[in-house]
């Protein structure tokens, strides 16, 4: 019955996997060969996934029963509840449920909630939506319940599910060895982010680099001092372009820190950024914003999520978006996307989504001020120093420079519980998404002259990806012991095309650019097509041991096969093929329910071509290999409502990548090693029930130890600060709802000898926000409230100044 019904559907919807692909640049191979291939392989896995399931399906129970601690079966519902407001959990559970629930108060409202998935008794849904919001239920009555603070709970043991959105995860948050990080929608907002960047400002060990050499602009990371650039993912599939994201279509946002590669395949040495998008839902919601602010922004956004059957539901996101970057004049961002969600067979054990994802940008882009070079003589004073010029000072031209960026996104992932004891999910994604940019990077023309170089960096980039994910969760036991076992196995084609420009270079003035310059020079576009492409091909398994109630064991290990193959700009082939395996392993202590104690190792596997052409082209050496050990504890307190975590860590490469120094040597080898180490404070959720909280500090020391240069031996890892901080704090009243955020970054260097230093800053933002009704609320935002002048992204030849004092003044509904 199972088989017959999944291969319906999927006859049914095979023609949502057909996507609308943009044409690549001129000289650029075309995609239908990659389409084919990924649409062989899907069909070919779904295949594999049917029969799987099929077989399994008769060795367990197809409709799952959970006994009471009074020995009674109570009936179980599939429960699938976005983390938002208390408000729209609620609807969403009535229509899963059938219960009518009433709220004793319009404030309940408004009260953040964490996910809830799973198989479970309503009661034991209810009950984990109102985990740590200090509401409290009542029953009423057959299948009714009345929500109030000082209600008293229903007595019914319920076990925190709450997971990340990873199916690798098995365990709740509070359970995991190792430091995540986890910003949700409902902060997203409250800070009126309008960037990834915005919202990353939130994780204090995470910088960000400057477009710089043959890496462009974008969201370009640093984690624990380690590049993360490729190491951002979109529900768990890396997204490898360079591309400037905005948070419209977000639920939350997942930095997991330390060596992930277990995880998350290549890469990932200092850790990994997941990006979870908003998905279709059984909760009806209607809701929006529109916000005006200084440097002429204006910003309109749309969340509609409507059930169309008792089973399926549509759910459609999107952004127009125009503003500049206070106190970069010139500097402006325009783009609008669209981000509809397609959901059926919701509260059901097969479940089918199809989601489609799109943002184009049309933006001037801003490399920043130029460092004042080592030995120039007419600036002694600032010498390694960022140019002591006005924040507004921009070296480009305004009628030249660009950023035109694109990216679509198609995915398909289907679900199905056997029981709540196995589930098994599978995700297809295909996507494109191209970069056609003009930059200006200024640098110092002579050591005895103010005069400015205005250089010209420019690309045509195309990237591509599709991908193959297959998961299997289930829960077992052999004897006393408890078994949490995640398997998998990941297909990915990558491909990279790019194409690069030259110009003349111009001149102008340290202190009196105009950026209303003509350029009167010829761009012109190289001959030579960059195209590369990478093939990869994992499997995983892990499992969590639970020796009783106190002991946890946790170990994982991934497999992994990468291939790249192609010809880069210069024009050279380019070929890697390496085999290797990542692992995981942590013993976890938990003295009571609400703590953790735990000791955890891992580790990542960096291949020089990560990057595909964004990386080093030296493909004559092995992968890097980064190990991380940590120790930490995290525990719930205040009603389980505040989570609060520390570890201490160290990150260990001992076979970094170093200039060569033998005429035989490779132009890079590994005999380099760097170490990271130190504490991470964090708390995140309701100190109170009014006061709530996401804050953390921490502490690295990053040290070459050692280095074919010698001037890097002993110094401070490139854009890594000692100490960084950063608190969210809100408190509400009734209506009212106040937050301030201040945030703070130490000393970075610009380069691994540590000459180039930019300086510490400290910077305020302010909310405030006022419920007009139970659909209509007005927020004010005021970032960088004390207006400090601090650089945001640095790189090797020039910094870029983050925004001056920014004012936005939003009108929020929902319904």
């Amino acid at each position: 019955m199972f088989q017959a019904g999944l291969l319906k559907i999927l006859r049914n919807r095979a023609k949502i996997m057909r996507f609308k692909i943009r044409p690549v640049p001129s000289g650029a191979r075309r995609g239908s060969a990659l389409q084919r291939n990924w649409l062989a392989m899907g069909t070919l896995a779904a295949c594999a996934v049917t029969n799987t399931a099929a077989s399994l399906a008769a060795q367990v129970p197809g409709r799952a029963q959970e006994s009471s601690s009074g020995g009674k079966s109570l009936p179980v519902v599939r429960f699938d509840i976005a983390a938002g407001t208390l408000g729209e959990a609620i609807i969403a559970f009535e229509a899963a449920s059938g219960w009518k629930v009433t709220l004793t108060g319009e404030e309940l409202g408004s009260i953040s909630t964490k996910p809830v998935s799973g198989v479970l008794p309503a009661r034991q849904a209810l009950a984990q939506i109102l985990r740590g919001t200090g509401v409290g239920y009542a029953i009423s009555g057959a299948g009714q319940a009345v929500l109030s603070l000082d209600a008293v709970r229903s007595s019914i043991d319920v076990e925190d599910r709450a997971l990340l959105a990873s199916p690798r995860y098995s365990e709740p948050l509070r359970d995991l060895a190792q430091t995540i990080t986890v910003i949700p929608r409902t902060i997203i907002e409250q800070q009126g982010a309008t960037s990834l960047t915005d919202v990353l400002r939130n994780v204090p060990g995470l910088t960000i680099a400057a477009g710089e050499g043959g890496t462009p602009a974008g969201d370009n990371l640093t984690l624990r001092g380690n590049s993360a650039r490729t190491d951002i993912f979109v529900d768990g599939v890396r997204d490898l372009s360079p591309q400037s994201r905005d948070p419209f279509n977000l639920e939350s946002v997942e930095v997991t820190k330390g060596p992930t590669s277990a995880i998350t395949g290549r890469g990932s040495a200092g850790g990994a950024i997941n990006l979870i998008s908003k998905s279709a839902g059984l909760g009806r919601i209607l809701g929006g914003s529109l916000a005006f602010g200084n440097a002429g922004t204006h910003r309109a956004t749309i969340d509609l999520n409507t059930p169309l059957t008792s089973r399926t539901a549509l759910r459609v996101s999107g952004v127009i978006h125009s503003s500049g970057v206070a106190g970069r004049g010139v500097v402006k961002n325009d783009r609008w996307g669209l981000a509809p969600s397609l959901a059926f067979g919701l509260g059901t054990p097969t479940r089918l989504t199809v989601s489609y994802y799109k943002l184009r940008q049309d933006n001037i882009s801003d490399y920043g001020i130029p460092w004042v070079p080592a030995t120039n003589n007419v600036l002694a004073a600032y010498r390694d120093r960022p140019a002591p010029v006005p924040r507004e000072t921009f070296y480009g031209f305004a009628d030249r420079d660009r950023e035109v960026l694109n990216q679509d996104t198609g995915t398909v992932r289907l679900e199905h519980d056997f029981s709540d004891q196995m589930q098994l999910r599978t995700q297809f994604r295909f996507g494109e998404s191209g970069r056609n940019s003009i930059a200006t990077p200024p640098r110092f023309a002579s050591n005895d002259s103010l005069v400015i170089n205005r250089e010209l960096r420019s690309w045509v980039a195309k990237d591509k990806i599709a991908d193959s994910q297959t998961d299997l969760r289930a829960f077992a036991k052999t004897g006393s012991i408890g078994h949490s076992i995640v398997a998998g196995a990941a297909f990915t084609h990558e491909n990279n095309v790019r194409i690069n420009r030259t110009g003349p270079v111009s001149t102008t003035t340290l202190l009196d650019p105009n950026p209303n310059d003509s350029y009167t020079g010829a761009i012109t576009t190289s001959p030579y097509v960059g195209n590369i492409t990478g093939n990869t091909q994992s499997v995983w398994l892990f499992d969590t041991a639970k020796f009783g109630k106190h002991l946890e064991a946790n170990g994982g290990l991934r497999w992994e096969h990468f291939n790249v193959d192609g010809i880069n700009t210069t024009p050279q082939p380019v070929q890697q093929d390496v085999k290797f395996a990542s692992l995981r392993a942590a013993l976890i202590y938990k003295p009571v329910e609400a703590g953790t104690i735990y000791a955890s190792y891992g580790s990542s596997v960096s291949p020089s071509l990560e990057g595909l052409s964004y990386n080093t082209s030296n493909t004559a050496i092995p992968p890097e290999k980064t190990y991380t050990t940590e120790v930490g504890t995290k525990w719930e307190v205040a009603g389980s409502r505040l989570l609060l975590s520390g570890a201490l860590f160290q990150v260990k490469k001992d076979n970094a990548r170093t200039p060569g120094l033998l005429p035989t040597d490779a132009p890079q080898v590994l005999s380099g090693r760097q170490v990271s180490q130190g504490v991470e404070l964090s708390a995140s959720g309701g100190i109170t029930r009014n006061l709530r909280v996401l804050g953390s500090y921490t502490l690295i020391d990053a040290r070459i130890r050692s280095s074919n240069t010698p001037a890097e031996v002993g110094r401070t890892f490139q854009n890594t600060p000692r100490n960084a901080a950063s608190i969210w704090l809100t408190y509400t009243a009734r209506k009212f709802t106040v937050g301030v955020g201040p945030r703070f970054m130490g000393k970075r260097y610009g380069n691994n000898t540590n000459t180039r230093v930019v300086d510490a800053y400290k910077t305020v933002d302010l909310m405030a926000s006022y419920q007009v009704s139970s659909h209509l609320d007005m927020r004010f935002n005021l970032s960088n409230a004390n207006n400090a002048y601090y650089f945001e992204r640095i790189g090797g030849g020039h910094v870029v100044p983050g925004p001056s004092r920014y004012a936005m003044v939003s009108t929020n509904f929902h319904f």
